[in-house]
């Protein structure tokens, strides 16, 4: 068994630590979290400024009695 450890690098945003040369699935799937965090950041501020509706929450059935 080798416990060979990796020397960990942080990425440009800060977001990610990876290996100094990380694969090309690893790239696609880093880039996919980024375009996924902007696009959940972007909708926040159009719901925080009113251009687009929160959505439901659900109904919340608060009872002592269940």
């Amino acid at each position: 068994m080798n416990n060979k450890q990796t020397k960990l690098t942080t990425s440009a945003d800060g977001i990610f630590r990876h290996s100094s040369n990380p694969s090309p699935v690893m790239q696609a799937a880093m880039d996919s979290i980024r375009r996924q965090m902007a696009a959940e950041t972007a909708y926040r501020e159009r719901v925080r400024a009113g251009l687009e509706p929160a959505g439901e929450w659900g109904i919340l059935n608060i009872s002592d009695r269940d």
